[in-house]
């Protein structure tokens, strides 16, 4: 391997070049698989890395990974930009698209990495060096022993969005050639216009796209594919827009938040649905802040203060 990374990794990391090259070694078998559940039902698995590798993968990001292209249109894990972004760019259209990729990150392999790292810090790194930051930002399958992205991993989404460059770039150019509106929140694929008839065009372009790409090998999951329009509620990322053209947290969820904030004044909530509170509030005050105003005149201003000090104290 060409020394420039290693050594600058050993230096920064203060690691001799044995404790280095066993880590590159062991990092894709290091990690810790768990299962989550997810609000739609079902699991979700995690692989989170363990703290050795943890701290190279950081490493990669703050002094490499930092340098690699992300399209505007990507939505996530960008500084500035939140899920309220994201469904701000479709306020102004009445008809939405939306579209989900299948297994998104374990679909980006490290062939796909070592190809997009060719292809952008080719003035920085040699091949070797590629194969190598490849290897310390992925796990080994279980099955195929392949190496790919993991949700949990600190890289994954830093990466994820940049190998999606190419991809986002070639959405963008064909939806601006007809007036509309695309973002890529991770996975979640958002189109939106207000010409009645387009909707039907985009996801044959969609696949067309997919298919020309060089890398990564991606497939779209049918079962999420939704079309809708101002005659049916339209959802952003879990952001409602209502036919004002507004963003709204939605009444089912103002009602429950309602409900949560009166079982705490009456000390009915656990620690969990407490922090659960608080994250509803600090989302309802991010998309709609007139509704903290209607629950502090309801509620009280020290009440919903509280609330928002438990947050802080813990932190």
């Amino acid at each position: 391997m060409n020394k420039t990374l290693l050594l600058s990794i050993q230096e920064s990391l203060e690691l001799n070049k044995p404790q280095l090259s066993r880590l590159i070694a062991r990092a894709p078998h290091t990690y810790k698989v768990y299962s989550i559940p997810k609000k739609s039902g079902g699991t979700r698995t995690v692989a989170q890395p363990a703290k050795e590798t943890k701290y190279v993968q950081y490493w990669l990001i703050n002094n490499i990974f930092n340098k690699l292209p992300v399209h505007s249109c990507a939505t996530a894990y960008q500084t500035n930009a939140s899920i309220k972004d994201n469904a701000s760019r479709h306020k102004q259209n009445s008809y939405l698209s939306k579209f989900d990729f299948k297994d998104f990150f374990p679909s980006i392999k490290e062939n796909d990495l070592i190809a997009h790292f060719s292809k952008h810090l080719a003035h920085y790194f040699s091949g070797e060096e590629f194969k190598t930051m490849a290897r310390l930002s992925c796990i080994s399958g279980v099955v195929t022993s392949e190496l790919y992205l993991s949700i949990g991993a600190p890289t994954s989404p830093i990466l994820s969005n940049s190998v999606m460059f190419d991809f986002d770039r070639a959405i963008d150019t064909w939806c601006k050639a007809r007036n509309i509106s695309y973002t890529r929140y991770a996975d979640d694929l958002t189109f939106s216009t207000n010409e009645k008839n387009i909707s039907a065009e985009i996801e044959p372009a969609v696949c067309e796209i997919i298919k020309a790409l060089d890398y990564p090998r991606l497939t779209l999951n049918n079962k999420k594919t939704i079309h809708v329009s101002k005659k049916h509620q339209r959802r952003v990322t879990g952001v409602i827009i209502n036919n004002e053209g507004d963003l709204s947290i939605g009444r089912s969820r103002k009602r429950m938040i309602s409900a949560l904030i009166h079982q705490f004044r009456l000390g009915k909530l656990s620690e969990e649905q407490t922090f659960n509170l608080q994250g509803l509030l600090g989302f309802s005050k991010d998309i709609e802040p007139e509704f903290i105003f209607r629950m502090s005149t309801k509620y009280g201003n020290d009440l919903i203060g509280e609330i928002f000090k438990i947050r802080k104290s813990k932190q």
